[in-house]
């Protein structure tokens, strides 16, 4: 078989990686901790990675006290709402006045026809509004739209209650762009005497802010506080409008840059239960940042606003485009004002030690940390600080503590405990993985890597393999433990739940349809059914059955028998050639299912389908390693511990030669002989034709008296056979062949027909 590995060539990957970089998709499967499901290509900055916060996750954290109102969280559309709102207001309005029965359903028909008109003027203004730019020809342009949608007539109902039909007078006018008209209308409205105006004055008050331009900032800040305080003195507010004047009043606040008290308002709309106040307080705390430096003093002091920010930076990570091209030096600058202003709770310490690892200050990082010593977090980032210093036993021994302290079980629905910083926590991975990854495996994966770079394997496996890292835990068990010592761990570790094996097959069945669903297993599984088809391929095929999945367990039992049959030397040669033809049959198309390498070189973890994953190259060449750079005791055990030969799809290797075995028991010039000869060659022929030359050689010179051996000759390499191995008919438009046999030497007749001297599975059970 060392003849036929030094014949090979390793393909390159060029034009796949071509193709990836045309579509955008290279930065998937570069070396580097882009890929979720990969930490060992990443060299020390897959370890290293900082994590990054929940912003909302950690406003729930703030202690806010109880709220002051109650937001209302609109259902439908804002418009529908509040017409839902307004009509169900005038329901308990009439009702109160005492209203007979048929007027009081005459009086609510009629408004909400006339209502239902205001709500469809104002969906269709707001879409004449949003359709004002178009993209033509590269850029957007302003679309000439024509006027503005008109309001159609509108009539005040009969018998409608003052109040609602002043506030609806003032939203006729809002609405037709009289807003001065309609300010006169609410403040006459809010004028009223108390008794006449229970259920629109918060309305009033609330638009009458909405109203105040730019210079009016004192009036609207006194609108929207009389929201409030109306709300407070019992008068309705179905709309939830004194929860938003928190909102509104803190807009006004952060317009002028006055982004303490900006803060401190959207708080209060956040614990009203607002939503929308979480998007702006991010907001509120990106332009104290960019905006604030003289401010950022008190802003440091006041724990509210401190925590806020702090939350707001952490969530970003490393990726803080919204504060601008000097993001690390705005940050230094918050950090250096918290830091002077002596905070010294250790729920903040854990926050700013956060912040200071992300944004690359190591020294005051420790700082933190030293404040908050014993939560998760700041343990977890000083195992990272230990690493980074090179003292690789002192970050093991840490780590393996903080991983107790990040279970990879999720607490149970039923389970009531307070949430801290750590359960907040999550990994970015990349643009094109934006979901969260948790980080209980990120930190059992890190460990993981350590072990490795330690030399401790089994543990380096089990850590990777529980943390949902396939691909880093399949280079391990693949290519860094020896069989022996994975066949140990599996034992120990992975034990089969059912003993009970699949029957044995027949040698007539072997037309059974293969069938395995790779991606509903479990570690388990796969760890056993990789170790499965690592003893097939170092020819310890009878210890492998009992890791196979059990689906998979009758064909794998098929090709073991076949073999067994094809080498029993008491029976004749023509049963022995069928039988072997057979096995290369199954060992050619579902070689992959039953003895493919999970990584290089076939890739069995993507189906064959692509070349990428955790590999040599990247554990020697990456350039963020220095630290957990591979070993010279890893990289020996991997040159150890590879496929026969190590090329791509190498079980196609293995099944032309078993092929290859049955031709020799075959006459020479028999129908059967070319067939066998000129399909093991096919096997090969496209991806491998220096290889594929040997079978073509045979092909012609056994068989040059058969229809398929003189095609061959006269072709000059295989001719293509039909499913049941006939020669397809000639086509008369000549097409570009796949492969053109390459010039080497004409080998001697004895090497031709020398069998394997690896053969794939063992004989016997």
């Amino acid at each position: 078989m060392e003849r036929l590995r030094c014949k090979l060539k390793l393909k390159n990957h060029e034009v796949f990686t071509l193709v990836l970089i045309i579509t955008g998709a290279s930065r998937l499967f570069a070396c580097g901790p882009t890929f979720p499901n990969n930490l060992l290509n990443g060299g020390d900055a897959s370890v290293l990675a900082a994590p990054v916060v929940n912003f909302s996750g950690e406003l729930e954290q703030m202690k806010l006290g109880p709220p002051k109102f109650t937001a209302n969280i609109t259902t439908n559309s804002y418009t529908v709402d509040t017409m839902e709102a307004d009509v169900s207001d005038l329901h308990a309005a009439l009702k109160k006045a005492g209203v007979e029965t048929r007027e009081k359903e005459r009086i609510l028909k009629a408004y909400r026809a006339e209502r239902e008109k205001l709500r469809l003027n104002a969906e269709t203004m707001a879409r004449w509004r949003r359709d004002e730019w178009s993209w033509e020809d590269g850029s957007y342009k302003k679309k000439d739209k024509g006027s503005a949608p008109n309001l159609e007539e509108i009539t005040i109902v009969p018998g409608l209650p003052e109040e609602f039909a002043d506030y609806f007078r003032g939203s006729i006018a809002y609405h037709r762009g009289e807003t001065n008209d309609a300010r006169i209308i609410w403040q006459a409205l809010l004028d009223r005497p108390k008794s006449e105006r229970h259920f629109r004055s918060t309305w009033a008050a609330f638009m009458l802010g909405q109203l105040c331009g730019p210079e009016e900032s004192e009036s609207a800040i006194s609108y929207f506080a009389q929201v409030r305080t109306l709300a407070r003195e019992g008068f309705a507010d179905t709309l939830g409008l004194a929860a938003a004047s928190f909102g509104q009043e803190a807009r006004v606040d952060l317009k002028q840059n006055k982004f303490e008290p900006a803060i401190e308002f959207y708080l209060q709309q956040y614990s009203a239960g607002d939503p929308s106040a979480i998007g702006s307080l991010g907001f509120a705390a990106r332009d104290a940042l960019r905006e604030g430096t003289g401010e950022l003093p008190n802003l440091a002091k006041n724990p509210r606003t401190q925590r806020l920010i702090t939350a707001y930076i952490i969530s970003r990570g490393k990726e803080r485009p919204v504060l601008g091209e000097h993001a690390q030096d705005v940050i230094k600058t918050w950090l250096d004002a918290v830091e002077t202003a002596e905070v010294r709770d250790v729920e903040s310490a854990e926050q700013l030690a956060l912040a200071a690892y992300q944004n690359g200050d190591m020294d005051l990082a420790q700082r933190w940390i030293d404040r908050a010593p014993s939560t998760p977090t700041a343990q977890w980032l000083q195992a990272k600080l230990l690493l980074r210093d090179g003292k690789l036993d002192r970050a093991a021994s840490l780590l393996a503590h903080v991983v107790r302290l990040f279970p990879l079980e999720p607490r149970s629905t039923n389970e009531v405990a307070e949430t801290s910083l750590k359960d907040n926590l999550y990994m970015p991975f990349s643009d094109y993985y934006p979901d969260t990854g948790l980080v209980a495996n990120q930190i059992l994966g890190e460990l993981g890597v350590l072990h490795l770079a330690r030399r401790e394997y089994q543990e380096s496996l089990d850590a990777l393999l529980r943390s949902g890292h396939w691909m880093d835990a399949a280079y391990v068990a693949e290519r860094v433990l020896t069989v022996d010592e994975l066949k140990t761990y599996v034992n120990r570790n992975w034990p089969a739940m059912d003993d009970r094996e699949a029957p044995a097959p027949k040698l007539e069945s072997a037309d059974a349809e293969l069938s395995y669903n790779q991606e509903t297993n479990t570690a388990k599984q796969e760890i056993r059914y990789l170790l499965a088809r690592r003893l097939t391929r170092l020819c310890r095929g009878g210890e492998a059955r009992e890791y196979y999945p059990k689906e998979l367990q009758p064909r794998y039992a098929f090709l073991i028998l076949a073999l067994n049959t094809g080498r029993d030397e008491t029976l004749p040669a023509e049963t022995r050639a069928t039988a072997l033809f057979k096995a290369a049959t199954i060992t050619r198309h579902e070689g992959m299912e039953l003895l493919g390498t999970e990584l290089a070189p076939d890739y069995a973890v993507h189906g064959g389908s692509f070349d990428y994953g955790v590999d040599v190259d990247c554990r020697t060449n990456n350039p963020n390693g220095s630290v957990l750079s591979a070993t010279p005791d890893e990289l020996h055990r991997y040159t150890q511990n590879h496929a026969d030969p190590e090329a791509r799809y190498h079980y196609r290797y293995q099944a032309a030669f078993i092929a290859l075995e049955a031709a020799k028991l075959m006459p020479n010039n028999s129908d059967a002989t070319a067939r066998v000869l000129c399909t093991a060659g096919s096997w090969l022929k496209r991806r491998d034709p220096e290889t594929a030359d040997l079978f073509y050689k045979a092909l012609v010179r056994r068989c040059r008296n058969t229809a398929i051996g003189a095609e061959a000759d006269r072709k000059r390499w295989f001719p293509e056979l039909d499913e049941q191995g006939n020669l397809l008919p000639p086509v008369l438009k000549k097409q570009p062949e796949a492969a053109s046999p390459p010039e080497v030497a004409e080998p001697m007749q004895e090497n031709l027909d020398e069998p394997m001297t690896n053969p794939v599975i063992e004989i016997s059970q």
